[in-house]
């Protein structure tokens, strides 16, 4: 299981005084959705939206907003499932139905103004979609939503089984928006992800693959994690900087 949905940076890569401050904050999304959120301000003009499912206490993801933030990225980390007391599981992120995601938009959007590109990674890309359709959906004209980031994204509607066919989630279908799919090749999923990609563009979406070579999914947090996942996960500050800067280009396509 991923239990880490958003990007494990090595914070030594970036000077301490480019290192902002975590700023902690309750937001309410509707009447009874109480969701913490951690910030990490930057100048810059996006805003990059991660929902790690740690609730609240994860190292790692507090150090990835800090190097961002650093390098002109503003970050913002939301607890999906502490928000409402669910445990880390695939089926708590499938039981998710993107409505706190798109609350979520709207008040970076009021806040900042800033592009907003969603980031998830494993079974955090199931939210991540739904809330960017609603948002698309209640805000046809805005432009301020610009993609999304998928690490290893695990879409299924079920756990896959030998001698049957994949099936994905009905958003996968109905998804219209700028993707970069960021795919570990030494995993199951990546013999997976070229269909994943006509998937997501027969529904509307823009479709960018990246392929990591030598590393599993979730590498960047992995105990055993060897030689090259090591390297590869001291090079994420430049993956995510480039993904951005690739769904910048595809808006304009």
């Amino acid at each position: 299981m991923h239990k880490h949905l958003a990007l494990l940076l090595i914070l030594s890569l970036t000077p301490l005084s480019l290192v902002a401050e975590t700023v902690h904050q309750d937001v309410m999304l509707g009447d009874d959705i109480e969701m913490d959120l951690r910030t990490f301000p930057s100048e810059g003009d996006s805003l990059l939206l991660g929902f790690p499912c740690d609730l609240g206490t994860g190292q790692a993801e507090a150090a990835a907003g800090e190097v961002l933030s650093g390098r002109g990225i503003e970050v913002w980390m939301a607890d999906l499932l502490g928000a409402h007391f669910l445990p880390i599981a695939p089926s708590s992120m499938r039981s998710l139905e993107g409505r706190e995601v798109a609350g979520l938009i709207a008040h970076a959007v009021q806040q900042t103004d800033k592009r907003i590109v969603l980031i998830g990674s494993g079974y955090g890309a199931i939210p991540a979609l739904r809330g960017a359709r609603i948002w698309q959906q209640e805000h046809p004209d805005d432009p301020h939503l610009a993609g999304a980031i998928l690490f290893f994204p695990m879409l299924t509607a079920h756990n896959p089984e030998p001698g049957k066919p994949l099936e994905y989630l009905d958003i996968v279908h109905n998804s219209a928006l700028p993707v970069v799919i960021m795919q570990p090749g030494n995993t199951p999923t990546r013999f997976w992800v070229n269909k994943l990609k006509k998937t997501l563009e027969q529904g509307g979406s823009h479709v960018h693959v990246e392929l990591l070579p030598d590393v599993r999914g979730n590498f960047y947090a992995r105990r055993d994690a060897t030689a090259a996942e090591k390297a590869m996960a001291q090079r994420l500050p430049e993956l995510v900087e480039q993904a951005i800067e690739r769904l910048r280009t595809m808006e304009m396509q």
